[in-house]
This record gives C-alpha cells, sequence and structure tokens, in this order.
C-alpha cells in the first residue's frame, strides 16, 4: 500500500489494480488506517479493485459452484467497502483453465478474462489476443488470452514500440480490431510496480499524432466494458480446454489433504445450506449467513491458485489447513443445527432409538447408511425400521463397548429427511443375497474376484453377461522426475513410459463385512516405500452397481506417482470427463496432454456407445489415458525435485480417498453416471434425535425435480433479501423442457438472476412448483420467495447472564498493550462484536475500551441465573491451552473440555525438514478439534504489533439446565476464561451426528518414518 501511495503522489496519471477480497479484508484488519486511504484513492479512481473475486483462484479443481461464490462473494464485499464492483475475472498466474470456465463466468455476470500464463506452454496454443471464449454451453466471454507477463518491463513510449506496434497491426489485419491488453507489474511477489515502469508507462500518455496507437491506463475490466455488440461479432471463438502441457499435470494431485478438504468443505457447504433452507422456511432456526459466508470465505481464500493447486511452501499449508478446518466446524455446525430445526418438526415417535437421515442429492435415493449409535448396553443386535414398519436390511460391522456401528439400506426422498426406528434385538439377520469368499465379492450385479496381486483381477457384469477388465486393474508407480517446477509439471519423457513398478508386495487379503447390506474384502500391500489398505465393497440394492474402493495410504515414497489403472474391455479413442457443469471429451495420451482434469467422474464407453465404464472418485482430480481401452486414476503424486526439494516430500502422511468402478450398458448418459458421482460425493447423512411428535410426519423433501436430466447446484437464501436461491444446471448437454421443481411451500413470488444474484428476468411458477425449460449444459439460477408456514416459531427465546468481569482480555488496535488474555497477548478488541451469536444463541459482549474488563477467570465462582422457564446455559468461552473443568449444575457436575483461545484447531500430517528442507527426520501427527467455533479473527494482539494469521477463537458451549435450577458454579481452573453466558430455553431437541460430518482423525495413528529421504 505505502509503495503505491508514493507512487500515486508522484505520477498523478498512474492507477493500480488489485484483486482479492480477502486481501482487502487483511488489509482492514492488520492496518487499518493505510486501509482508510485506500478507500480514498478507489473513490478518486486511483486505485481500481478487480478480478471480482475472493482470491485469484484455480479453476481446475475448485467446482464450478465455487468459482460463482468467488464472484458473488467478492463483489459483494467491494460493493459494500467501496460502492464499486469489477466485472472481470483477472487471473494472470494459474495452471490452464478447463472448458467449462467462461460458461460459469458468464452465468456469473461478467463480461471478461485476462491471463498471460498461456505463454508457459498452452497445449492448444494462444488462440487470440482478444476474443471470445465461448463454453460448451454455447455461453461466451469476452477473453484476453495473452496479456503479456505479469512482471514484464514497460518500454519508453510505449506507444511508439514495434513490437507492440506490430501486435496492433496484426489485430487490425486479421479481426479489424485496433485494441489490445496488457500487464506491468512485478509478479506474484507483491508490492508496486517499478517506478521505471510507472515513469515509462505514464510517459507513454498523451502523445497525440505522434504516438502510433494510444495508451491507456486503466481498470482490468475497462477494456470489456468498451467493446460493443459489434465489435464483439468480429472477435475470434474459442471453444475447450486451455490447459498447460506441463504446468498443469502435477497440479492436479500434489498437496493431496488440501484437495479432499476442499472437496469435502464443498460438499458440507452445500449440504448445509440446503438444510438451512428448510430450518429458515420451517422458523427452525435462522439462515446463519454470517457463518457460513465466514466459513465459505475461508475455502476461497485456500483455492487462491498456488495453494489448492498444490505449488505453495510448506509453512503456507499450515494457515490453509487450519483454515479448512475452521471451515469444516463452521458448515458441520451449521448443519447439524438446521437438522435439529427441521428434525422437531418430524414425527420421530418410533419404538426404538429415533433416526433421521438427510440425503443432500435432489434425487429420490436408495443407499447405504453408515451409523454409529449408542445403546445402554451392547446389544445382541440391532434392527432397523422404516416408517411402516418393515424391517430394512441391516448389520453390525464394528463395537465398541456399547456403541455399534450398523449400516443399512435406506430410501431416502430428493433433497430431504426421513425417519427410521433403530431396536436392539436378539434376531440374528436374514438369509443375504450377497457373498464374499478369500478372493471374491458377489451380489445381484457383478462377480468381483482379487488376484494374489491383491489387485480387481475381474469385474463380471451378470445383467450384461460380459466381463469389465481386459486385465487386472492395478495401482501402477510411474517415474516423475520433472526438469523444472516439481509439484507443478509432469513430462511427456516420463509419461510415456510403462509403469516402473506396482503396489503389490507384502500382500494380504481377508473378509471384513459379510452381511445382508455389504460384503468386503480388506487388502493391504506395500510399493516404494508406501503401504495402501483398501476395502472393496459390494453393497445390496441401488449402491450395488459399483464397486467401491475405500483407501487409506500409508505414503512416503518419492520421484513417483501412483495411479489406479482400469484397463478395460471397451474400447474408444474418446474418454468424457465431468466437469460439474458440462461434461467434454478428451483423447488419448498424447505428447501434449498426458493428464488432464475431472471432477467427480470420468467415463470410458464403446465407440458403439452400448458399453462402458464410469470411474467415480471423492476427492482425486488427475487421470489420464494411456490407450483406448485403459484410464488411470492419480492418486498421489511426489516428485524429484531439483528445485523447490521439498516438495520431493510432499504429500507424505497418511490419506483417505475413495474411487468406484461403475460398468454400464450404454453410454454415460443413459447410464447418468454424473449421478454417481454425487452419490460418492454425498452420502446419506444420519442423526439421532429424541422421540417426539411431529406436523411434518415422518418425511420431507425440500426440493424435488421431475426430471433427472437437471440438478441442483446450490440451494441457499439470497444475501441481500429473504428469497431463496435456487441454482439449476443441466447434466447431458441436451436441450430439456418442461422441467418442474417442487418445494414444499407455496411460492409467491420469483424470477431468474444470475449467480450474483441480480435480476435477469422473470419466472414461471404455480403453486409450490417452479417451470423452466434448459438447453444443453445450461446453467439457471431464481430467487423465490414461500409462503410463511402455520407453524409457531422455535429458535429459543433467551436471556443474557450478567457477569462480575475481573480480566481485561481484549485490546485495541491503537493500545495493544491493554489487554492480556494469556502470555502477553489478547484478543484485538476492535474485531469483536458487542454482540456474538451462533446457531440463534446471543451472547452479550464485554466493553473492549481500554481498563474494561471484559472476561471471567474461572475460579469455583457462583454464577446466578435469572428467572424463567429455561433448559439451557450457553457458555462463551476460552482457555489459555487446552484444558478441562467441572461446572456444577444444581447437583449435577458436567465436566467440559474447553479449548485454547489461539493456535492450530487442525492440521493434517507434516514434516520436519532439516538440511536445508532436503531430508525429513519426522512425520507430524495430524488432528482435528472441534468444540463449536462461535468466532474467530485471524490475528491477536502482541504489545508491539497485530500477529497476523495467529487466529483468536471464542467457542460456544452448551449444559442442560434442568427445572428449578437457579445457579451454576465455574470450576476451579484459571485457564479457562468465560466472555459470556445465555439462558435459553431451547425448544429444537439436540440431534447427535452417527457419524463423522469432517474429517476427524480419530481413527488416524502416528505416521512413523520408515526412512529418512533425500
Amino acid at each position: 500500500m505505502v509503495d503505491n501511495f508514493k507512487l500515486f503522489d508522484k505520477y498523478p496519471d498512474y492507477v493500480f489494480n488489485f484483486t482479492g477480497s480477502r486481501r482487502y479484508k487483511m488489509m482492514k484488519e492488520y492496518y487499518p488506517d493505510l486501509y482508510k486511504k485506500v478507500q480514498q484513492y478507489v473513490k478518486e479512481g486511483r486505485w481500481y479493485i478487480s478480478g471480482s473475486s475472493v482470491d485469484e483462484a484455480e479453476v481446475n479443481t475448485s467446482s464450478s459452484e465455487s468459482l460463482i461464490r468467488q464472484v458473488l462473494y467478492g463483489n459483494l464485499f467491494f460493493k459494500h467497502q467501496f460502492h464499486k464492483v469489477s466485472e472481470d475475472y483477472m487471473l494472470p498466474d494459474c495452471f490452464g483453465f478447463v472448458a467449462t470456465t467462461p460458461s460459469v463466468w458468464k452465468h456469473a455476470g461478467l463480461l471478461g478474462f485476462s491471463t498471460q500464463k498461456l505463454t508457459w506452454g498452452s497445449a492448444n496454443g494462444i488462440p487470440f489476443n482478444v476474443g471470445v471464449w465461448e463454453g460448451p454451453d454455447g455461453q461466451g466471454l469476452l477473453a484476453a488470452l495473452n496479456a503479456t507477463s505479469y512482471n514484464g518491463n514497460v518500454v519508453p513510449r510505449l506507444d511508439k514500440d514495434k513490437e507492440w506496434t506490430d501486435r496492433i497491426e496484426s489485430d487490425i489485419r486479421k479481426y479489424d480490431i485496433p485494441f489490445d491488453y496488457r500487464y506491468y507489474g512485478i509478479g506474484d511477489q507483491g508490492g508496486a510496480p517499478r517506478e521505471k515502469d510507472v515513469r515509462n508507462a505514464v510517459g507513454s500518455l498523451k502523445h497525440g499524432d505522434s504516438s502510433n496507437f494510444k495508451v491507456v491506463l486503466t481498470s482490468s475490466d475497462q477494456m470489456f466494458k468498451d467493446i460493443t455488440p459489434a465489435i464483439q461479432a468480429k472477435l475470434p471463438i474459442y471453444s475447450g480446454d486451455l490447459l498447460l502441457i506441463q504446468h498443469s499435470a502435477g497440479s492436479m494431485t500434489s498437496q493431496s489433504f488440501m484437495k479432499r478438504s476442499n472437496r469435502k468443505n464443498e460438499q458440507l457447504a452445500k449440504s448445509a445450506e440446503l438444510l438451512s433452507v428448510g430450518a429458515d422456511w420451517l422458523k427452525g432456526a435462522s439462515y446463519p449467513h454470517k457463518k457460513l459466508n465466514n466459513s465459505w470465505d475461508l475455502v476461497l481464500g485456500s483455492q487462491m491458485h498456488d495453494i489448492l493447486s498444490g505449488t505453495a511452501t510448506p509453512k503456507a499449508y499450515t494457515y490453509a489447513e487450519n483454515d479448512e478446518f475452521i471451515a469444516m466446524n463452521g458448515f458441520s455446525e451449521v448443519e447439524k443445527n438446521a437438522a435439529s430445526a427441521v428434525s422437531h418438526q418430524l414425527n420421530t415417535a418410533v419404538q426404538g432409538k429415533a433416526i433421521v437421515v438427510y440425503n443432500p442429492v435432489a434425487m429420490d435415493r436408495q443407499g447405504v447408511v453408515s451409523a454409529d449409535i449408542s445403546f445402554a448396553q451392547k446389544p445382541e443386535n440391532v434392527g432397523i425400521y422404516d416408517k411402516s414398519g418393515n424391517r430394512l436390511p441391516s448389520q453390525i460391522i464394528a463395537t465398541n463397548g456399547n456403541k455399534v456401528s450398523v449400516i443399512f439400506l435406506a430410501k431416502v426422498p430428493s433433497a430431504g429427511m426421513e425417519v427410521f426406528d433403530a431396536r436392539e434385538t436378539s434376531d440374528q439377520p436374514g438369509p443375504s443375497a450377497l457373498t464374499v469368499k478369500d478372493s471374491s465379492l458377489e451380489n445381484q450385479y457383478f462377480k468381483v474376484r482379487i488376484d494374489h496381486n491383491g489387485d480387481i483381477a475381474s469385474i463380471y457384469d451378470k445383467t450384461a453377461r460380459r466381463e469389465v477388465l481386459s486385465k487386472p486393474a492395478s495401482l501402477q508407480f510411474q517415474k516423475e522426475h520433472p526438469r523444472e517446477w516439481p509439484a507443478w509439471n509432469m513430462y511427456w519423457s516420463d509419461r510415456k513410459n510403462p509403469p516402473f513398478d506396482f503396489m503389490n508386495k507384502n500382500v494380504t487379503i481377508k473378509i471384513v463385512e459379510q452381511g445382508p447390506v455389504r460384503v468386503a474384502l480388506q487388502i493391504t500391500k506395500k510399493g516404494q516405500n508406501s503401504e495402501i489398505t483398501q476395502i472393496v465393497s459390494l453393497a445390496a440394492g441401488e449402491a450395488g452397481k459399483r464397486i467401491e474402493v475405500a483407501n487409506k495410504i500409508d505414503w512416503q515414497s518419492t520421484g513417483v506417482s501412483l495411479k489406479a489403472a482400469f484397463p478395460t474391455t471397451v474400447g474408444n479413442e474418446m474418454a468424457t470427463y465431468g466437469l460439474n457443469t458440462a461434461a467434454i471429451e478428451r483423447s488419448t495420451n498424447s505428447p501434449v496432454k498426458f493428464e488432464v482434469p475431472s471432477r467427480q467422474w470420468f467415463d470410458l464407453t464403446d465407440r458403439s456407445n452400448s458399453y462402458g465404464v464410469t470411474i467415480v472418485e471423492d476427492c482425486k482430480y488427475g487421470s489420464d489415458k494411456p490407450d483406448d481401452s485403459t484410464v488411470r486414476l492419480t492418486l498421489m503424486y511426489t516428485p524429484k525435485a531439483n528445485s523447490y526439494v521439498y516438495q520431493g516430500s510432499q504429500d507424505w502422511g497418511s490419506h483417505v480417498f475413495k474411487y468406484a468402478i461403475y460398468p454400464h450398458v450404454g453410454g454415460w448418459r443413459y447410464a447418468k453416471s454424473p449421478w454417481q458421482g454425487r452419490f460418492i460425493n454425498e452420502p446419506l447423512v444420519a442423526f439421532e434425535t429424541t422421540k417426539h411428535a411431529g406436523a411434518l410426519g415422518d418425511s420431507i423433501s425440500l426440493l424435488k425435480l421431475n426430471s433427472d436430466k437437471v440438478h441442483i447446484m446450490a440451494f441457499k437464501k439470497a444475501e441481500e433479501s429473504n428469497y431463496y436461491i435456487v441454482r439449476f444446471n443441466e447434466l447431458y448437454g441436451k436441450n430439456v423442457k418442461g422441467i418442474s421443481a417442487q418445494f414444499p411451500g407455496k411460492i409467491v413470488d420469483a424470477y431468474e438472476v444470475n449467480g450474483q444474484e441480480q435480476k435477469i428476468g422473470p419466472a414461471n411458477f404455480s403453486g409450490n412448483s417452479l417451470h423452466f425449460d434448459m438447453t444443453k449444459f445450461m446453467l439457471r439460477s431464481f430467487a423465490v420467495k414461500f409462503d410463511t408456514p402455520k407453524q409457531p416459531s422455535s429458535i429459543p427465546e433467551q436471556k443474557s447472564v450478567d457477569l462480575a468481569y475481573n480480566l481485561d482480555a481484549f485490546s485495541l488496535d491503537d493500545n495493544r498493550s491493554d489487554g492480556h488474555m494469556a502470555d502477553s497477548l489478547s484478543y484485538p478488541g476492535e474485531m469483536i462484536p458487542s454482540q456474538i451469536t451462533s446457531e440463534d444463541i446471543h451472547f452479550k459482549m464485554g466493553a473492549a475500551a481500554p481498563g474494561e474488563k471484559n472476561a471471567l477467570v474461572a475460579n469455583g465462582q457462583t454464577i446466578h441465573l435469572p428467572a424463567g422457564d429455561y433448559n439451557k446455559v450457553f457458555i462463551l468461552a476460552a482457555a489459555d491451552r487446552d484444558t478441562a473443568g467441572d461446572f456444577l449444575i444444581g447437583n449435577r457436575r458436567v465436566r467440559i473440555g474447553i479449548q485454547g483461545w489461539t493456535g492450530f484447531v487442525g492440521q493434517h500430517y507434516g514434516r520436519k525438514l532439516t538440511n536445508k528442507d532436503r531430508t525429513v527426520t519426522a512425520i507430524t501427527p495430524a488432528y482435528a478439534k472441534h468444540d463449536d467455533i462461535a468466532w474467530y479473527s485471524s490475528h491477536t494482539h502482541s504489545p508491539k504489533e497485530n500477529l497476523a494469521y495467529q487466529y483468536s477463537y471464542l467457542y460456544k458451549y452448551e449444559i442442560d439446565l434442568p427445572k428449578g435450577v437457579k445457579k451454576i458454579k465455574l470450576p476451579k481452573n484459571s485457564k479457562i476464561k468465560i466472555f459470556a453466558i445465555t439462558v435459553a430455553n431451547k425448544l429444537n431437541e439436540d440431534v447427535t451426528p452417527l457419524q463423522p460430518l469432517s474429517d476427524d482423525y480419530k481413527v488416524f495413528p502416528s505416521v512413523h518414518l520408515r526412512q529418512i529421504a533425500e
């Protein structure tokens, strides 16, 4: 900021473009006085907000919905802070661009896109300097694809430069367009442009007839605004991927944990939003915009093109991983609270334990539900019953004391919830149509055989009466010795060769599941200093149409990639790759295309379109196609590193992931392959709740479509109105007429919007249905308002408790030595609002002014509670460091763990590096903490400075309050600080997730280094 301010003062014609609302938030948070100057320069037109997005996010692994949210939340911040928005996506540095990207940005309401990265070895060359990039849906976006180096120099009198004169004359000859677009700056190191370049740029202005062309210093989106429809009609058009030959390839797999957490957070966000819409409409819980948007902001920030792509520094990942865990915490708490609110209005009056199952996919669905259910004592067996009293197929797969892990087959409505009954029983499971032997599995669809190498040697399709595999589906090691840019690059010189080794050493195979719901074999094997455990399973019912492989790998290999190969009995030069909002075809490997991205699924169907095989994955993005009959999913990638030497041990540690093989008759459209991707990525989720009556009956569907050709990308509340936003996408590349989306409530108003939720047209609706048509791969969004339901609100009545604060834990930015939470550090008081709300519970905060007390050190004090009919005590607290304390509620002692107020709440496995980052001496453990984060800031205060990215947290804790109890005694533990207490009459019953909503690391062991590698 300061460097640019100096240039503004010295060069009146100088202007500056800067992207990323997240970085502007950091300016505001860490440097508030300088930020005010930025606001003034924006107002004066000297400093341009640009790029529209939360961050300069990569576009190959980020979902299409994430790209829309980048623009939505980025421009909302710019609008609120600067009263201006941007109309372009500025992405100078990125490692390729998938074909769907222009469609998504067009739907988001943008005009244009610019980059300089295609000069780094584009597989398709540089189609044009300025033109139209068209997506698979036929929608085009203006694009500057050759914006020159982002750290390039500006020559003196650029307006007379021969190179640029020739380039513009070429544009005129080819397309009759006398304009072009370029960057200048200092690349990705931050700061301001070099002064000599600013001097030369400003010195190239206003020379009139002596110039060969006019130079304009302006905003990154101005050219796109100036292009009229008549001019656009002259521009060249390009359709398809814009991938880089080497520089895209490795970045699709590097830093596997980041890619997994990104996928899981994207899906968790979608799931939590959808259920929160139902809770909000039913008046069971307010829509939690702040917690959802804060969580989205962290995820979108970690999609920055070096972080999610896997090419940042090791230290950067300690910060980014923590951000992902904070986001998981937020989304999980939102989903749990919404599930409680919706379940409250379901009839859960069952005989045994009430289990509510949530289906986040917008299709009626049968699938396998996993549930860890606790009983008073260990039952002989557990029976699961549906609403009609029918016993469903179920089986116990594990026990731990009185906790039983059960799986059962359930049918659940589209985007909805259904009640099931879990009863203790002594009955044994009935006969099963599934069989498992020492090396084989079978259900009604397939016979699967495992060979001595632990590979799937055969999949026989019983329905089609044919073999799926031409040879075993092995795990293959490919040499990866990139000449430069190790985490980024793969090379054809390595890829053209056959695998040099296989994961097939020290193989063990054993039966681990055997019952009417699922059969499974566990396979362990080793190779190249890594070890993998695979669970190959077949299920009953609809879920049995795919062969699932759950993987847990202890990865300590280097100089290699690990690929799951699927040699099939079908042949086709072309395979199809799902990209969320479209599917595109790509050919067999070639020197310019040998590692390509996809999202959730890709498919190889024979030339006659009569039979095919879809590969589905839950967090892996890269794949290749070495011949016309084989596709390979890239599981891990740790290259040999001649530079950035720490990348030679990247991803060492334990990883989990799942993939599935979905053989099918007909092509991928006929087989509905995109839905299989959703089923694997969005599993059915079980909650336990109390038994009670409910006006909704035993099930609810929040959205139901009359066609499987369309799916929902998002169902959320609008950012600036009381309408709800629902976004659809056509799945199969075909025009579809007469689509109806049915909601549980009557629609009173609706209109069409773009991805920024701006009205673009009317909508057709009647009763509780929205009616519309779709063209191929189309994205459409609507704002919908429903009639208010008649049932009363179940949002809790509550009251704040007065506290005798005895500690000043807050300080303000202009007096950071004022407060003291712990270790001479304090909370940033300027970031703490007067009231913190978490899941509809409001906490009244103490004052942050200098000298004010705002925290209560727990020392056994008795807190008197206000009069009223309250059943819960909610405590906002944090500790100097992780600890626990006993709260006395009446005669009941409740022990609660209280998390530390600063530091990380989660980390994936890390490495201790020595010898200038060449040597790994230990693998540090992974962990995740799960206390409900009610508030956080990305910094703390030391007396001297803001400690950037040293997070501070406040957590929400809940205790049952028995009737008649009017006081609570705090623990005698001075590490615990209480910031607020609220009593509430909570009507919504607590729900317990019966499986983790996010990665919890409870089953992840320590990883021991097998050898020190250099």
